[in-house]
């Protein structure tokens, strides 16, 4: 290949998923220390036509993607690792996602938009502007608050790991994916032979990475700022609705500027990538030499996948 595809990935429970242009894959550790590993056909919705492959559109459709794919892997996940749990019925998940998508509205969306007045007005400010701007930094306090809140509980710190293991492990394969092509040509590597060499490669690698979805949830945030600049309803209600109607073009916005800054350097560009790189380091921890391995076998089988097998 002339250029590495560019692989996503999310912990899960015990595990990595990673997400490539056609497949996910999926590798966790079993109680017994096994990896157990899924890979699934995952064509995005963007690829169906050009004209879903349009800037922003893609953004929009790659955030869903990645939120229906996400809950479906953490759950299958979450079977691997607790076989001896009781099975949550379809209808239970489905109401469990539900009340987290409640819940989130409520919390970046409907509160910033209730306490923004009563602050802007405790301020004596005036004006479209200052209404905007307060809105956006009740809203990135919330999601500060919210990340910190979350990052310091007991049982999130396996994921955390496991999401550092992800970060170290793509790094791995963006600085290496040459030699590894090399050797799937030249040396007939397979699965065990790539994964061996990206756990090796990524215990040195940093466990940030620029197009974390992490510091999406911040571009989201300042480009939410911008675009509701220019729509500013009145009364909470009207508020709320304008922003919910406005999400999916958010959110495509906010995926063109996260891919475009991701490999972009420079003072400016770190500059604006800072705030998001600051919060995954409360959303990442150093992971385990086992936590690589197990991200390492999930990458590795993500790349099997998507060259239609090696062999």
């Amino acid at each position: 290949m002339s250029s590495t595809p560019s692989y996503g990935g999310q912990a899960v429970i015990e595990g990595v998923m990673m997400r490539g242009p056609r497949f996910a894959s999926m590798s966790v550790r079993d109680p017994n220390g096994d990896i157990v590993s899924y890979v699934k056909k995952a064509d995005s919705l963007s690829q169906k036509s050009a004209l879903l492959r349009l800037p922003i559109v893609r953004g929009a459709l790659s955030f869903w993607d990645s939120i229906s794919l996400g809950v479906e892997m953490l759950m299958r996940s979450a079977d691997i690792s607790f076989p001896e749990e009781e099975k949550a019925s379809k209808s239970a998940v489905d109401l469990s996602v539900v009340i987290a998508a409640v819940l989130a509205v409520a919390l970046f969306i409907v509160f910033p938009a209730v306490v923004a007045p009563y602050v802007v007005a405790a301020l004596n400010a005036t004006g479209t502007f200052w209404a905007s701007l307060v809105e956006a930094l009740v809203r990135v306090m919330v999601l500060v608050a919210y990340i910190a809140s979350i990052s310091r509980m007991k049982e999130i710190q396996r994921v955390l790991e496991y999401h550092g293991a992800e970060h170290k492990v793509i790094w791995a394969w963006e600085k290496n994916y040459r030699e590894i092509n090399d050797r799937i040509y030249l040396d007939k590597w397979g699965v065990p032979e790539i994964s061996g060499f990206l756990a090796s490669k990524a215990r040195n690698e940093s466990k940030l990475h620029p197009r974390c979805g992490t510091s999406f949830l911040f571009i989201v945030v300042l480009v939410s700022w911008v675009v509701f600049l220019f729509v500013t309803p009145q009364g909470v209600a009207s508020k709320v609705a304008a922003r919910l109607a406005l999400l999916p073009l958010t959110a495509g916005l906010s995926y063109e500027f996260l891919k475009a800054s991701a490999a972009r350097e420079g003072g400016f560009w770190r500059l604006l990538k800072a705030p998001g790189m600051g919060l995954q380091a409360m959303t990442t921890r150093e992971p385990e030499p086992a936590q690589l391995e197990v991200a390492a076998d999930s990458l590795a089988r993500l790349v099997e996948a998507e060259r239609g097998g090696f062999r």
